[in-house]
């Protein structure tokens, strides 16, 4: 049963946020598509497993997409997090090409693709420590003696895996896709006694739930984007062009002739995400290029966002629910 749907990584959707936003000739523009190349693969990977995930017994096993839970002083963040009442399962998902090499020596992991060889921080120490964090949050919140199992899974079956000479330790680690249901079943059969009930398997589940908390990444900072560099305007839904003008109570392109009532409400989305997640009237008739005080107020009042403060100095708290991964 899936508890925790997966959607689009928020930092996905703030990258291509930025790159319509962002002149084409912008600096650092390179950077920000590797980044987003980059997400999308890992997105990619995980969304590949939903096939094995869904032929599991529904009623058995709670699924977790993209847990992220304070463990003071920090978030950890799980992949994908399998519950039962005889054991839990981390999941962390790889979605590399080419050939794979675990030394665990140095704890890095080298992957060799077209004659090149990169280096990456080590996947098993990560769901490892994973691990220890997820085990030790448990205990705080007086869930014990739990089996927690940790797999790293390779998503492209293409990938090859290799280790180090004698270092067969690394596949009780490390797997592809296309093996996760017989690591699966080999679980059941290591683990054949409940350690949890039900009744506290599903307290646990709205626990998890209650603690998750969706991160929002300052790229602007990271990338030292200045709010300036941000083109403002409504964003034609159909060619992208900006900015959309505002006529007879809809939205205009003036490149492709596209009409729109509602092209405003990824334009506040954006501001959400990539300047504030407050607005006032002001601020709004700035970034949506608008003339209108009226106009700006019906907009947002229409939205049913939250507000504060009063007259002049209201504050709509733009509240997308939907943002949450």
């Amino acid at each position: 049963m899936i508890m925790k749907k997966r959607k689009t990584p928020v930092v996905v959707l703030i990258l291509e946020m930025l790159l319509t936003r962002l002149h084409p000739q912008y600096p650092r523009r390179p950077d920000l598509e590797d980044e987003l190349a980059k997400y999308l693969s890992g997105h990619k990977g995980e969304q590949s497993l939903d096939f094995y995930l869904d032929e599991l017994p529904q009623k058995e096993y709670f699924i977790f997409h993209n847990l992220r839970i304070l463990q003071n002083p920090n978030y950890f963040q799980i992949d994908i997090l399998i519950l039962t009442q005889n054991y839990f399962l981390i999941i962390e998902v790889k979605n590399f090409s080419g050939i794979l090499y675990f030394d665990q020596d140095l704890y890095q992991l080298i992957r060799k693709i077209n004659g090149v060889e990169e280096t990456f921080a080590d996947p098993i120490s990560q769901v490892k420590r994973q691990h220890y964090r997820l085990r030790d949050w448990l205990k705080d919140h007086k869930f014990t003696n739990i089996p927690i199992e940790s797999l790293v899974v390779i998503s492209n079956p293409q990938t090859q895996i290799k280790v180090p000479p004698g270092r067969t330790d690394v596949y009780q680690w490390v797997t592809h896709k296309t093996h996760l249901p017989e690591r699966i079943r080999f679980y059941e059969r290591k683990y054949k006694n409940e350690c949890i009930s039900i009744k506290e398997l599903r307290k646990l589940t709205k626990l998890l739930l209650k603690s998750h908390t969706s991160p929002i990444p300052n790229l602007l900072q990271k990338y030292q984007i200045s709010s300036e560099d941000i083109i403002k305007g409504v964003v034609c839904p159909k060619c992208g062009a900006i900015p959309m003008v505002r006529s007879k109570r809809k939205w205009l392109c003036i490149t492709c002739k596209t009409h729109s009532r509602t092209a405003h409400i990824q334009a506040l989305r954006d501001y959400s995400l990539l300047i504030s997640p407050t607005i006032t009237n002001s601020q709004c008739r700035d970034f949506l290029k608008l003339e209108s005080r009226t106009t700006a107020k019906k907009l947002l009042l229409d939205l049913n966002f939250p507000t504060s403060g009063q007259l002049r100095h209201r504050k709509y708290h733009l509240d997308f629910d939907d943002l949450d991964e």
